[in-house]
């Protein structure tokens, strides 16, 4: 019996075109009145997440910004964060620019209510994309070091695959005290998301904190992912289940793969293993 179920956002719960089925909600819905305690464990900020998952009946605090935070909202307040420190998240800004790529500052964990940039790329989509969706909390500004006074979120970057690719062991060598989190870009897999976090923070982290905070043995734990961000989770997880739709990656790692996300793969990963 499985008694908490954690469920990643994009790519997941979330299509390509950010919508949520209906069998998806009712099948959350469904594990909710069977006593399972279900939440998210996401990449996402809180409003983010919250605009997301607003019909779902979840009934356990988020896992939010990779593991960096627990969230219960229903009491409204963090049971956990952790930010990265500003040192840091200037040597970040500073390997990110000698390689020509364009850091995002995220403000400070709990709200993460606005994010700067100071540059960009004109042929980057994927973050154009992301700024018109994101129009009320995304700031142009100077310099994005003006704002690194204090501890932040995160660091983050969107660039094409192979510009990544032949620049990852260079970037992790040269932030050895962090965590960077690779992944791809949930609305355009031609790119990568890159995360600069503070070391040990993970999706696998933050589920297992959950667990513990809430009496639950990580046997009992089933969670459901798609991206290369949810190795750890899945990997903590008793029961971990990759959507049809991930990369190899994390279709080996897991214990199940289901069905893709446009074939109504949390549905069906439920109904098989929530009784």
């Amino acid at each position: 019996m499985y008694r908490l179920l954690a469920l990643d956002i994009d790519g997941t719960l979330l299509d390509g075109r950010r919508e949520m089925s209906d069998a998806t909600v009712d099948a959350v819905r469904y594990a909710a009145g069977r006593g399972v305690r279900v939440t998210v464990c996401t990449g996402r900020s809180l409003p983010s997440a919250e605009e997301a998952v607003r019909h779902l009946p979840l009934n356990a605090p988020y896992v939010l910004n990779n593991g960096a935070m627990i969230y219960d909202a229903q009491g409204r307040r963090a049971r956990y964060l952790r930010n990265l420190p500003s040192h840091l998240a200037m040597d970040a800004v500073r390997v990110f620019r000698g390689i020509g790529f364009h850091p995002i500052v995220y403000g400070p964990l709990p709200e993460v209510q606005y994010f700067y940039y100071d540059s960009f790329d004109p042929d980057n989509q994927a973050f154009i994309d992301y700024a018109a969706q994101n129009a009320d909390r995304v700031h142009r500004v100077d310099d994005v070091c003006a704002f690194l006074r204090q501890d932040i979120a995160c660091i983050t970057v969107a660039e094409r695959n192979e510009r990544v690719e032949s620049r990852e062991s260079h970037i992790r060598a040269q932030l050895p005290d962090t965590g960077v989190v690779f992944e791809i870009s949930p609305w355009d897999p031609g790119y990568h998301v890159i995360t600069v976090m503070p070391a040990g923070v993970s999706k696998g982290d933050g589920l297992r904190r959950l667990a513990r905070l809430l009496g639950i043995g990580l046997s009992e734990v089933m969670a459901v992912g798609d991206n290369l961000n949810d190795l750890e989770m899945l990997d903590v997880a008793g029961l971990g289940v990759a959507m049809g739709n991930g990369p190899p990656e994390i279709l080996a790692r897991a214990d199940h793969v289901t069905a893709s996300v446009d074939d109504e793969g949390v549905a069906r990963a439920i109904e098989r293993f929530i009784k």
